[in-house]
């Protein structure tokens, strides 16, 4: 295992804030068709994206992860991938799933455990891909 060097770190918490807004945009795209429980999940989600960011940056001197570059690179991809289609998501419960996947693997990487870390990639692709 490796630590994150504060450029990774960066780019790591600077996903998340992409994310989050990404989420954001999404939920304010469709205002008007969500439930006021829909809104309300995906809200609650983007603040817990934020937080993990915020939390990254600050826990980025003893943050560890196995394979840190493959690690970060698959993060960055399904990031970017999310990123550039949500807005096109119809289904209002992936979008949920989605976050709730990105808010898993936030609170994998602060715990600092590297299983789960890959464990949350991998269960993030395959909510995003399903």
């Amino acid at each position: 295992m490796a630590r994150l060097t504060s450029q990774q770190a960066y780019e790591l918490a600077s996903n998340f804030l992409g994310l989050a807004q990404a989420i954001g945009d999404f939920r304010f795209d469709n205002w008007n068709s969500l439930t006021k429980t829909q809104n309300r999940k995906l809200g609650n989600f983007q603040w817990s994206i934020l937080n993990h960011g915020e939390d990254i940056l600050a826990l980025s001197t003893v943050l560890v992860m196995d394979d840190v570059q493959d690690s970060l690179n698959n993060i960055k991809e399904i990031t970017d991938e999310i990123k550039n289609s949500i807005e096109s998501l119809e289904n209002v419960q992936k979008a949920i799933n989605v976050a709730a996947s990105i808010v898993t693997l936030g609170a994998a990487i602060i715990s600092k455990n590297p299983q789960s870390i890959i464990d949350s990639i991998q269960g993030l692709a395959e909510t995003w891909e399903a």
